[in-house]
């Protein structure tokens, strides 16, 4: 989905509405998420300022993190459950690349491990954990394999992205306004089996656009480490961020190696196609092509991108997941808590030691 795409779907449902909303997303974010200290309520020894604690702008990053953890945590629950529990659908995952049902597990087992070090870090600081809890509301679907119980991401009607395939493969950079075209275009569609009764073609086309989804959710976890970081002010903090963010990006050039292998396949009513990636002269050039970086200036660079806080930030990122319908269903509470938590990261600014 474009941009442009993105900000109309999100003005009708009025996401980012106006600051009247924002301040009452706050209060809700106070009360689920537990409030964040603010530098001038530190001991005067362990302020920010003189990079012995984390500063309110610190906390605020950490806090939307977690939360995004544990929003990963819950879709990759989802894909591990049905990768490994539902033959059909890890057979379909499998014809494309034998390794993937393996990925997933192995991606949900990071992802997890994130949420729950990020949390107890908050704790261990005196802070309250992010909990989501109350928000595991949404039902699992109904195929072999998934476990019965409330989830926060529906996986039913997903709207994807597939622009990071030209974009990793070309010059240009969303930070300098480069827009990308979409492979496939992925719009309203399943990533995992809803019922028993999917199966052939429309069951591949499901494994198809899943493998996209993996790489999507992963490339936009990495561009949002690489946002947040250079806003962080504690250390401890900032060996959190850049020692979890690779982690993201690994995942997303394992996922990318496997499409790969994605072949020709066209949806029964012709809505949907996939091209032969096989055949693509192109489809393996997964390393990071030099594009613009920093300044229009200076030499090209092979870098993660997008990486500024418009395009990659924590609000761009909140953005893209609610556009994408990861979160139908959930209702505006749950939205304006995340508005809140992304605003609150994104302002956070890198405090540096004095003396």
């Amino acid at each position: 989905m474009s941009e442009k795409k993105i900000g109309t779907a999100l003005n009708r449902r009025s996401f980012l509405g106006r600051s009247a909303m924002l301040g009452a997303a706050s209060v809700l974010a106070g009360g689920i998420f537990g409030p964040s200290a603010k530098a001038d309520e530190l001991p005067a020894a362990d302020r920010g300022v003189a990079n012995r604690a984390p500063t309110s702008g610190d906390i605020a990053i950490l806090k939307f993190l977690a939360a995004a953890e544990l929003v990963e945590d819950d879709l990759w629950s989802q894909y591990a459950e049905l990768a490994i529990n539902n033959k059909k659908y890890m057979k379909a995952l499998k014809k494309i690349d034998p390794s993937l049902p393996s990925y997933t597990v192995q991606d949900r087992d990071n992802e997890r491990s994130h949420g729950l070090f990020i949390n107890a870090y908050l704790t261990s600081i005196g802070q309250t954990a992010v909990n989501l809890d109350p928000f595991r509301t949404l039902p699992s679907v109904t195929a072999t394999g998934a476990e019965q119980k409330g989830r926060l991401t529906n996986l039913t009607n997903l709207n994807v992205d597939t622009s990071w395939y030209a974009r990793y493969r070309s010059a240009g950079n969303p930070d300098f306004g480069d827009t990308f075209p979409q492979i496939v275009n992925i719009v309203n569609r399943p990533t995992i089996p809803t019922s028993d009764s999917i199966k052939g073609g429309d069951l591949q086309a499901i494994a198809h656009t899943a493998l996209f989804h993996f790489a999507t959710i992963e490339q936009g976890g990495a561009s949002l480490y690489n946002s947040l970081m250079t806003k962080v002010s504690d250390l401890d903090v900032l060996n959190i961020l850049t020692s979890i963010g690779p982690v993201e990006f690994y995942q997303f050039a394992a996922f990318h190696k496997s499409t790969e292998r994605i072949f020709k396949l066209k949806s029964k009513d012709g809505s949907l196609t996939f091209p032969d990636l096989r055949k693509d002269p192109v489809a393996q050039d997964i390393f990071p092509e030099p594009c613009k970086f920093l300044r229009a200036d200076l030499p090209l660079s092979s870098v993660l991108r997008p990486r500024n806080t418009a395009t990659a930030g924590a609000v761009a990122t909140a953005t893209a997941l609610v556009a994408s319908n990861l979160f139908q269903g959930q209702p505006p509470a749950f939205l304006d808590a995340v508005v809140a938590l992304a605003t609150a990261a994104d302002a956070a600014v890198r405090t540096l030691p004095v003396g």
